[in-house]
């Protein structure tokens, strides 16, 4: 019997004790292109909880807000049972759920109002058109003058690395070497052929036929 009375009596001073607080003006809806975003502004700083109605105890379907005169949540339209329906007249897609905003952390009070929230997404259907007029493509000619490679043709002594012979020694080894300089790269090729060798006084001895091959292999 005591145990009745004393719940009577904490009953009775809760019910006594109203919040002072509730929600000012309308909520304020934004109606985005992956969510919904619901906020409500309040007479007093605000304690409590903002959920979706029936899954309070979801994660990410409930905010729990505090110290500010502002609440809210977003809702993707992919999560907290969010319902999407079609609509042919006029032609979209309606967004609805039901928000709920408690301004106590533990039990529902009078000032504690639900909401039911819909967006509109109007379907586009439309035939945009522009006309263009191109112009027939120019052909470009483009001409460039390369300048010929300057050879130039060398006798070394002993190897590629030696001095040039001005006089030689019957059996003194020598290089042959050709040289080309040009401003490109790999633009020019060159094989050296129909080389002969002239003793001074008429008499010419092949050494390179016209396919660039030596002829003797004991001279050249």
């Amino acid at each position: 019997m005591i145990r009745l009375i004393s719940v009577l009596v904490f009953v009775h001073a809760a019910g006594a004790i109203p919040v002072d607080n509730g929600v000012e003006g309308e909520p304020e809806i934004e109606c985005g292109p992956t969510s919904i975003t619901i906020n409500f502004n309040t007479r007093n700083p605000f304690e409590g909880h903002v959920y979706v109605k029936g899954l309070y105890d979801q994660e990410g379907c409930r905010n729990d807000e505090g110290g500010r005169q502002v609440a809210g949540i977003e809702l993707p339209f992919d999560s907290c049972n969010v319902a999407r329906t079609r609509s042919l007249n006029p032609r979209g897609i309606f967004v609805t759920t039901t928000v709920v905003i408690s301004f106590h952390p533990l039990f529902v009070t009078k000032v504690d109002r639900a909401y039911r929230v819909q967006c509109f997404y109007m379907e586009a259907d439309k035939t945009v058109s522009t006309q263009i007029e191109v112009s027939e493509m120019t052909t470009a000619f483009a001409t460039q003058i390369v300048p010929m490679p300057v050879c130039r043709y060398e006798i070394l002594d002993g190897g590629p690395s030696g001095q040039p012979v001005q006089f030689g020694t019957i059996g003194q080894p020598v290089y042959h070497k050709w040289t080309c300089d040009s401003e490109t790269v790999d633009t020019f090729c060159a094989v050296v052929h129909s080389c002969f060798v002239d003793d001074g006084n008429g008499e010419k001895v092949e050494l390179l036929n016209a396919d660039g091959c030596a002829l003797d292999k004991f001279l050249l």
